[in-house]
């Protein structure tokens, strides 16, 4: 019973925290937005992925290197800088148009997918808060602690996936009322950069503590 209300009480904090806009929410609209309702699916699983990698890195212990190695912590976040602001020129650059918003053969299923997942794994910040939230969660004296940590890590990525589905199936009913107006298509891309470069800004100057 004590496990059945942890875990209640985990699924709420975890549809909080998939409610608050992040990278993988401009990644999910944009890939939607720029590819189709598959595309952004795809995406979506490639975050859920890279969220699953977190929890497994918490019950493993993994993640404890971030909190107490800077040298760590920092080069993961400049990566995830880095591939932000690769993704924000990309959208600068209109590689993906609004206009394409419908699934075509030479779509990239993988590279979506692993983009999506890149965008997670890339953020330190998600295992920092993975390492404060779990634990809370979870009996020390219970068996397989590591077990419930990573069982609770899937229920977040599973969260996040259906969180991210809404996103989904909301960006692909905008985009095609969109995609016949060429200004609009520039202003989207525009913000789309705008917004990754923004959340890069802020994980550049983010902390492990």
């Amino acid at each position: 019973m004590q496990d059945f209300t942890a875990y209640l009480g985990f699924i709420a904090v975890s549809l909080m925290i998939a409610l608050s806009p992040g990278p993988s929410w401009a990644y999910t609209i944009s890939t939607t937005l720029g590819h189709g309702r598959k595309a952004g699916m795809i995406g979506n699983l490639g975050n859920s992925t890279g969220i699953l990698c977190h929890a497994v890195a918490v019950a493993l212990g993994l993640a404890a290197l971030l909190q107490y190695s800077s040298t760590a912590f920092h080069a993961i976040k400049f990566l995830g800088v880095a591939y932000l602001v690769y993704l924000a020129i990309k959208a600068f650059r209109g590689g993906a148009s609004v206009n394409t918003a419908v699934e075509t053969p030479d779509t990239d299923n993988w590279k979506i997918f692993r983009n999506g997942a890149f965008v997670s794994i890339f953020n330190p910040k998600i295992s920092l808060l993975m390492l404060a939230l779990l634990p809370q969660f979870v009996d020390p004296a219970t068996q397989n602690p590591q077990l419930h940590i990573a069982a609770m890590g899937a229920m977040h990525a599973l969260t996040a996936g259906i969180v991210h589905t809404h996103l989904i199936f909301f960006s692909s009913g905008i985009s095609r009322r969109l995609k016949k107006s060429g200004k609009v298509q520039r202003a989207m891309r525009w913000a789309t950069g705008t917004v990754f470069l923004g959340f890069g800004a802020r994980l550049a100057l983010s902390d492990n503590h």
